[in-house]
């Protein structure tokens, strides 16, 4: 059923991307030379919607390969956004024909509408694809979060639109494909923690933010992994730089056993990270083995 499910989605996309750039009006003058000015705004136009599509298409793929079995609510909500999601070209021609507030809030409230289909959705196939009651908890918390300040700035984003046209336009075609990029990082992520057992996967959540350093860095440096070609070497410097924060979680606990009077626990603590640290080691060996066999 979620083979049919996907195909059936495909076509569709490529259905509603097809006929976006059929619409795309083609403004004459009284001598039958083409308005460039015209053609070149359609084209933008275009391009953000296409961006916007093809970014619902990417999050929907990726949150469908974690799951065996979709239940007939998900589906429910998948063929909704579907519809509202099919409603892009007609109001990308209005928007394209007349760039007016009124268009403007239209094309605003359907991507609002769209956003929030999409955002049950991957939370819903997500929790279903999660095990762990932790990591669960974790993703429960966080994605609330996310969706709370999504439903806000785009909100302010429509209101923003009624006065700032130009603006809006520019801020709607960088969303997209800001997003797009933030999808590349997840699901990269994820690929990398989908390696790790259970407990390593709980303990990488609790100390990302230490591992990374700052968000800034996690991303730019999941980035530079998925646009690498190189298999073998795609999670390299990611396993070196997590061996790296444990050797100093280690070091930080003994100096601090040392003036401890009760250092059980913090022995305890040490125990377990030193085996961590071996089964990283042992994906840092067969990653290295891997490397030299394709050489």
């Amino acid at each position: 059923m979620k083979e049919r499910i996907t195909l059936f989605s495909d076509a569709i996309f490529a259905i509603i991307l097809t006929i976006m750039v059929i619409e795309l009006p083609i403004n004459l003058t009284s001598s039958g030379e083409i308005i460039i000015i015209d053609l070149i705004s359609a084209i933008g136009i275009y391009f953000i919607s296409f961006c916007f599509v093809a970014g619902i298409w990417f999050q929907t793929a990726n949150a469908f390969n974690q799951v065996e079995k979709v239940r007939n609510l998900d589906l429910v909500v998948y063929l909704l956004l579907l519809f509202f999601l099919s409603l892009i070209p007609s109001t990308t021609k209005l928007l394209i024909e007349d760039t007016s507030v009124q268009t403007m809030l239209i094309y605003g409230i359907l991507n609002l509408i769209i956003m929030l289909f999409l955002k049950c959705l991957i939370y819903s196939l997500t929790l279903q694809s999660t095990t762990n009651a932790k990591l669960k908890k974790r993703y429960k918390k966080e994605q609330i979060a996310q969706g709370l300040v999504t439903l806000f700035l785009r909100v302010l984003l429509i209101i923003f639109s009624i006065y700032f046209i130009k603006a809006a336009l520019i801020i709607y075609l960088i969303i997209p494909i800001l997003s797009f990029l933030s999808n590349i990082v997840e699901h990269e992520e994820d690929r990398f923690v989908s390696s790790l057992d259970e407990s390593e996967q709980v303990q990488y959540y609790q100390n990302r933010n230490k591992l990374w350093g700052n968000q800034m860095r996690r991303y730019s440096q999941l980035l530079r992994e998925a646009l690498k070609n190189s298999e073998p070497d795609r999670w390299q410097s990611i396993i070196e730089e997590w061996q790296n924060q444990i050797d100093k979680e280690i070091q930080s606990r003994k100096e601090t056993m040392e003036k401890s009077h009760d250092p059980g626990k913090l022995e305890y603590e040490i125990q377990q990270l030193q085996r961590q640290k071996e089964r990283i080691e042992r994906q840092k060996e067969q990653l290295t083995r891997h490397r030299k066999s394709r050489k």
